[in-house]
């Protein structure tokens, strides 16, 4: 996988982790991250409709972005984002974590909300997400194996390992801190931070 995307390495500007909780350890039987790569085109910035593009599956869930400081080591700045993941693959729990990161950890689309700087959020800060008006889950930071920054630089070590083109200004989305929810087309989805309204998004099943 990191020669794939050394091949293309101005395609990608964003990376998931998993493993990075205790249902993704338990489910996929693993004690450290692992990761996938996420194309430009799938990143989307405070949009109105998500997840802006074909996807075969519509879901999501709600984590902590970080983006890579132009010390390559550090962070310069984070968003809560909404990562909808979706793969082609049936059973993937089944096939296991190889098949999992050979799919890109099923990378969909990542939707990034307000661009934070200072300080990150704490480990009891409440996150939530409503669909349709309803709240479907509640989590926050302490439901990660480590702290966001701590998961960041377990990634870079680990990314600098396999040779994967990691850059500055790439966003590390850190793993879900809540259920991952499916969703239908035309529900309304929001995400919010402390209470405060951080994504507010439709969702929609193609890109017209």
């Amino acid at each position: 996988m990191a020669a794939l995307t050394s091949a293309e390495p101005d395609r990608w500007a964003a990376w998931k982790l998993g493993g990075t909780n205790a249902a993704s350890r338990a489910a996929f039987q693993v004690e450290r991250l692992y990761y996938g790569a996420i194309a430009r085109d799938e990143i989307l910035f405070f949009p109105h409709h998500a997840p802006g593009a074909s996807l075969v599956e519509l879901k999501g869930e709600v984590e902590i972005a970080l983006r890579i400081a132009p010390d390559g080591y550090s962070h310069d700045a984070w968003a809560i984002a909404l990562e909808m993941p979706a793969s082609p693959l049936v059973d993937l729990v089944d096939l296991g974590v190889v098949a999992l990161v050979a799919d890109r950890c099923a990378a969909g689309s990542l939707v990034l909300g307000p661009i934070r700087t200072g300080l990150l959020p704490q480990p009891d800060d409440p996150v939530s997400q409503d669909v349709d008006g309803v709240r479907m889950s509640d989590g926050a930071p302490s439901r990660l194996t480590a702290p966001p920054e701590t998961l960041l630089h377990e990634f870079l070590a680990l990314a600098r390992e396999h040779g994967a083109p990691v850059s500055p200004g790439d966003w590390v989305a850190t793993g879900g801190m809540t259920a991952c929810i499916t969703y239908e087309p035309g529900q309304h989805v929001v995400v919010r931070f402390r209470d405060q309204v951080e994504i507010d998004v439709t969702i929609k099943a193609d890109m017209r």
